[in-house]
């Protein structure tokens, strides 16, 4: 169990806050509802993402997105300008909230304590008293609690779960693939450089929004030359998101760190955007020194549309 202190919420309220999303968001809004949350994107006019979410309907006309602390407010000043031909407002709901995640192979069983009824589909919701209960992973469960709430339900969830540290739940997103958006990274990388159209976070099939044009053109007319890669690097500690990578044998940059977590006391996994034809690398230079690196497996095939 990890306290996601670098999550934010950013709030849309209003009958029209799915309507202006559905404009500005890689992800169909049309399909939120109280027990269906959505991942997603907010991309620039260039198709490159200013944020990627998770968007959660808890009562209608109010939609709450969960993404990177750091964003919720950049966010707001990028895209809030259109919001007034709309009938919503956004607000910075971060502190309003605090996020728990539930993650590993027993996180359903730890959470006897607390829910009856739990998530058994990636997307899900179960709406609990002042929780919400999100699947966004095989072994990842993001609790949502108001602030007055949270404290009471840390301390009975304790009764099940272990407490860790947030490098914890950065290795079972890695693990599952599941990059996100920060400031280092803001504008920085259309929505497939993430592999967001293999985990259903971009629907090909909706309506115009921002960066739409570049995004579709990328899958359907473009190739495609740099994905993200789970990598395993011979070193114990993680360089920081926005750490560029370098071939070994040239010292040309070939990519970037999107997130690292230590995996044990030798090594750390990380997820890194790469071109592709560093798919087989066996060592980098990152920070300045050489490091032996391997490729693992990511739970969807890179291929997805």
């Amino acid at each position: 169990m990890t306290d996601l202190g670098d999550q934010g919420v950013l709030a849309l309220k209003g009958i029209d806050s799915k309507r202006f999303l559905q404009g500005q968001s890689t992800s169909d809004t049309s399909q939120l509802d109280e027990h269906t949350s959505l991942p997603g994107a907010i991309c620039n006019p260039k198709g490159r993402m200013l944020t990627s979410y998770q968007a959660l309907e808890p009562v209608t006309d109010s939609v709450l997105l969960v993404m990177h602390r750091s964003l919720v407010d950049t966010t707001i000043n990028n895209v809030g300008k259109y919001a007034a031909f709309f009938k919503t407002s956004l607000s910075n709901a971060s502190d309003e909230y605090r996020l728990f995640g539930i993650s590993g192979p027993d996180c359903e069983a730890a959470l006897e304590s607390c829910f009856d009824v739990k998530p058994t589909a990636i997307n899900q919701i179960v709406i609990s008293g002042d929780c919400l209960l999100l699947r966004i992973a095989t072994q990842q469960l993001l609790v949502i609690v108001t602030t007055g709430a949270a404290e009471a339900l840390w301390l009975k969830l304790t009764s099940t779960c272990t407490p860790t540290g947030i490098s914890y739940w950065h290795l079972q997103s890695i693990q599952a693939g599941l990059a996100q958006v920060r400031a280092e990274t803001f504008e920085q990388f259309v929505p497939q450089m993430f592999n967001l159209q293999a985990t259903g976070a971009v629907n090909f099939k909706k309506g115009c929004y921002t960066g739409q044009e570049i995004v579709a053109r990328m899958q359907y007319l473009g190739k495609l030359k740099r994905r993200t890669y789970r990598v395993i690097i011979d070193d114990s500690n993680p360089p920081d998101a926005g750490t560029e990578i370098y071939a070994s044998e040239t010292n040309k940059l070939v990519g970037s760190v999107l997130m690292a977590a230590p995996a044990n006391e030798k090594n750390t996994e990380m997820l890194a955007v790469l071109h592709e034809e560093q798919a087989d690398a066996s060592s980098f230079v990152i920070n300045g020194e050489a490091v032996k690196v391997s490729i693992a497996e990511l739970p969807y095939p890179l291929t997805s549309s």
